[in-house]
């Protein structure tokens, strides 16, 4: 009798842990989905994302924000850098960004980072494979370019050129950059993502490259759920798990 109480009582005792702890659980998951902050111009910045200084329940670590100022809203993505956050679209899972580098009013200023295209929870892919902005390549030539594909940069951007040096010309081509499409002495000196359209034979200037580079990038975002797998011992890329070798080698 005495034994078959101890275990029954162990029993209970295992039982109303195990409920204690699942509810514990659910309490915190329930209560990272309720907080909300806000930063400059955006407000409601809600689960999975957190600023960095909110209570530990809110949000996901994964998805932290900086508020720099309490007017910037910064997310940082090594090995790339930190960017400007523009806009957070839940509906979509998408979140617009914009480097640091760039100057509204100022068409000579530059990017400070080089796209991140694959950075977990973020990409810059769709589910379906193709990217979500415009590639904009700046491309410098030993030659003037007389092209509808290229836009010139001048008078926004100028190369340098010492007295040991020739001249070079400055460009941008937007969109895919096909077989063909880079001239003779001509290079890609730099990529950038903006939310913009460019048929071909379209004029446009250099200007109005800028302006949409302002506007900013989109990355799509990885829920929590869409991320469940954890790579132990393993590599991750666009979210999925590889070993770190490769069977037979």
């Amino acid at each position: 009798m005495g034994s078959r109480f101890l275990a029954l009582s162990r029993w209970v005792l295992i039982v109303a842990l195990r409920v204690g702890l699942s509810s514990e659980t659910c309490n915190a998951k329930d209560n990272s989905t309720k907080c909300t902050s806000s930063c400059g111009n955006i407000h409601n910045i809600s689960y999975p994302f957190q600023l960095k200084h909110d209570p530990k329940h809110c949000g996901n670590v994964m998805y932290t924000l900086s508020c720099e100022n309490n007017i910037t809203l910064v997310v940082d993505l090594p090995p790339s850098g930190k960017y400007y956050v523009q806009a957070i679209n839940y509906h979509n899972q998408t979140i617009r960004l914009v480097d640091p580098g760039l100057q509204n009013n100022n068409c000579s200023s530059m990017h400070q980072n080089f796209p991140p295209f694959l950075r977990d929870p973020y990409s810059a892919y769709n589910m379906s494979g193709y990217l979500l902005s415009t590639p904009v390549f700046y491309i410098k030539c030993s030659n003037p370019v007389n092209s509808s594909l290229y836009v010139d940069t001048a008078p926004c951007l100028h190369i340098n050129a010492s007295l040991v040096q020739q001249k070079t010309y400055s460009y941008v081509k937007v969109g895919v950059m096909e077989v063909g499409d880079l001239n003779e002495g001509c290079s890609a000196e730099w990529l950038a993502l903006a939310l913009l359209s460019y048929p071909n034979g379209h004029n446009t200037s250099y200007e109005s490259v800028h302006s949409a580079l302002m506007y900013g990038f989109d990355l799509r975002v990885y829920w929590p759920d869409e991320i469940a797998p954890i790579c132990q011992g393993q590599w991750s890329y666009n979210l999925k798990c590889f070993p770190h070798t490769i069977p037979g080698t």
